[in-house]
């Protein structure tokens, strides 16, 4: 499982990837100026989540599944910026929440018959995504928009 940026990424940006791959136990790579396809190649068949900049800020995440179709782009704004980064797991984060991206975000992020983790959770709910450590809050994304893909559709 992988994350990366877009190409000329902000400091920002790589600190929230940086955050973002030890939250999910993801391989984070640098991705220059690699084109989409090679990105996708990259990722050999695993979920990839491309975080992209609005006006030099971390400004939309978009989630590809196993087969490289984009089913998922979330526009976001940070709210509180991540201050230190999570332990890293062998189980995966719990995902959990009253938004309807919860079973989504799961089904891409999570493989299935796999342990959830105890430490860390990702809870959505209304247009607020939380990072938890425990009972600590390492960093919160605002949901300002976004879009489920079907599989014919193009992504952002």
């Amino acid at each position: 499982m992988y994350i990366t940026s877009s190409r000329k990424p902000s400091a920002g940006t790589r600190t929230l990837c940086k955050h973002l791959a030890s939250f999910f136990g993801f391989e984070y790579f640098n991705r220059g100026k690699m084109s989409m396809g090679e990105v996708l190649s990259l990722s050999h068949d695993n979920p990839l989540i491309i975080v992209g900049e609005y006006h030099g800020n971390p400004g939309s995440l978009a989630f590809y599944d196993r087969e490289g179709f984009c089913a998922l782009s979330i526009y976001i704004t940070v709210l509180e910026a991540p201050s230190n980064y999570p332990k890293r797991s062998k189980s995966f984060p719990l995902i959990d929440g009253d938004n309807e991206l919860v079973p989504l975000i799961n089904d891409i992020v999570v493989p299935e018959d796999s342990i959830s983790s105890n430490l860390l959770s990702l809870i959505i709910s209304g247009n607020q995504l939380d990072f938890k450590e425990g009972e600590n809050e390492l960093f919160s994304l605002r949901m300002k928009s976004y879009k489920v893909f079907e599989v014919d559709e193009e992504c952002c």
